[in-house]
């Protein structure tokens, strides 16, 4: 799918469909064989990508050095030296600045950051009751949607509500 994707690569207008396949490239920049090729192109057009694609091209060619080492270094340089020199973005600039030092205090390092596996997804889904669920929605607002818990499981016990702290304030005020 990536190569095809990688052939009409100039059709992507949506910053978010170019952010996405970058990311794919700095992914997968092993299996890719022109993935520098790929990420080069991007990278004459960087100062006016938006942000989204800015951060995503220096996390990709960053993944491609470590991956690829030296076949990707001056393409790497060149990213780091525009990203820190010539950007006017402080997310840029840092992102690149923090990429760089990584990479010059050491390879295992940062590819220990940059490389590293990524938790599973875990979803701890609970099963609603319909009756549940309604009064949730209808509570949407509150902290009862937060909880999943109706809202009088813990709303108006008596020892922390808005009444209780008013009938404590009236009983201190009659003695």
């Amino acid at each position: 799918m990536i190569p095809t994707l990688a052939e009409n690569i100039d059709a992507l207008d949506d910053p978010a469909a170019r952010a996405s396949l970058i990311w794919m490239i700095g992914e997968y920049a092993e299996k890719i064989t022109n993935a520098k090729e790929l990420l080069e192109a991007f990278l004459e057009g960087f100062k006016d990508e938006p942000t989204s694609v800015q951060l995503q091209l220096l996390t990709a060619t960053v993944k491609l050095f470590l991956k690829k080492g030296s076949e990707a270094q001056d393409l790497v340089q060149r990213l780091l030296k525009l990203a820190t020199s010539e950007s006017d973005n402080p997310d840029i600039r840092d992102r690149a600045y923090v990429y760089w030092r990584l990479l010059s205090a050491s390879g295992q390092v940062a590819k220990s950051v940059v490389l590293s596996e990524k938790p599973a997804i875990n979803t701890n889904q609970q099963d609603l009751s319909r009756r549940l669920l309604d009064e949730l929605i209808n509570d949407l607002g509150s902290l009862a949607s937060v909880y999943h818990k109706p809202k009088d499981a813990f709303i108006g016990k008596g020892r922390f509500g808005a009444d209780a702290v008013q009938r404590r304030a009236i009983e201190c005020v009659s003695f």
